[in-house]
């Protein structure tokens, strides 16, 4: 029998999308409860996140919290197969670019996205709109042109991919060149198609 993951999310392509990328490239059977804008504020889904954010999962009989740090303890849990590399080298490049989607990229392209379509206040635009298209550029850039960040498919590539996707669809950058190469070799998994990853995108 698969593993199980429970993931309460809000759409196919908020943070949740990572998470449930994950788990299916590890096989797990996923239950997914989507709440509702407005409901992460509740007392109940605040019992299962103080944060009041998504996603929130529950995993062996454990609830986490943080869309990568989920991915990580999934990841970890099963070595075998190399969403977190395992070779010196290749964990420093794996930790560089976690790092910088997740800590360097993430929230304020995902601040600018929603600014940009009237979900969160416009001053997030105004705000990011200098400083973050040329850092998008530069970590486009450092894409490969063939195969994946750490040359296997690791848990770097769903991170990047997810700052990715929303820079392209923010307008911050063109779907073109190796970018649009990388991307679309992601699309093409069928961990992230069953995850819907990419749904309109």
């Amino acid at each position: 029998m698969n593993p199980h993951i429970k993931i309460w999310s809000f759409a196919d392509v908020d943070r949740s999308g990572k998470v449930r990328w994950t788990a299916n490239e590890l096989g797990y059977e996923i239950e997914e409860i989507r709440v509702k804008l407005g409901e992460h504020k509740a007392a109940d889904y605040r019992a299962l996140n103080p944060y009041g954010q998504i996603p929130t999962a529950e995993l062996g009989g454990q609830t986490l919290i943080e869309s990568t740090a989920i991915c990580l303890a999934l990841a970890e849990r099963h070595p075998e197969a190399g969403l977190v590399p395992q070779d010196q080298e290749s964990r420093d490049l794996f930790w560089q670019s976690v790092n910088l989607s997740v800590s360097t990229l993430e929230t304020p392209v995902v601040l600018y996205y929603l600014s940009r379509r009237g979900i969160v206040d416009a001053a997030w635009a105004d705000m990011w709109a200098g400083p973050l298209s040329p850092r998008l550029s530069v970590f486009a850039e450092s894409v490969p042109e063939e195969g994946y960040i750490c040359d296997d498919f690791s848990l770097a590539d769903i991170c990047a991919a997810y700052v990715l996707r929303i820079g392209v669809q923010a307008e911050l950058l063109p779907l073109q060149g190796k970018l649009e190469g990388y991307l679309r070799r992601l699309m093409a998994r069928p961990a992230a198609q069953a995850a819907r990853f990419f749904d309109g995108f």
